[in-house]
């Protein structure tokens, strides 16, 4: 193996690592998020209890079912600039997959 190609594979190494670890920490976000959402979900719904106005229920109930059709429809969207074939950026994107 050259230099040029060993050069490679650790950048490559250290590309996948770093897109692997970028991921991890969507996901963390992505769940904090929906926690709040749902929290924020369930204060919305006493108060429109409490109050008990039926104009709030309507909107518990819509904001409910966005809700649910938002965690239906999941988009994982990575934007790579590389100088790179096309061939080499599918083999790191399906190396990505094979590891969730």
């Amino acid at each position: 193996m050259s230099s040029e190609e060993k050069g490679r594979t650790s950048y490559l190494d250290l590309l996948i690592s770093t897109l692997m670890e970028h991921e991890k920490n969507l996901n963390t976000i992505v769940e904090k998020l929906r926690e709040v959402s749902q929290s924020l979900g369930e204060i919305v719904e006493r108060l429109a209890v409490t109050r008990e106005a039926p104009i709030k229920e309507a909107i518990v109930e819509e904001k409910r079912e966005e809700r649910a059709s938002s965690e239906r429809d999941t988009l994982t969207y990575i934007r790579l600039r590389l100088g790179r074939k096309t061939e080499d950026i599918i083999k790191i994107i399906e190396s990505l997959k094979k590891e969730e």
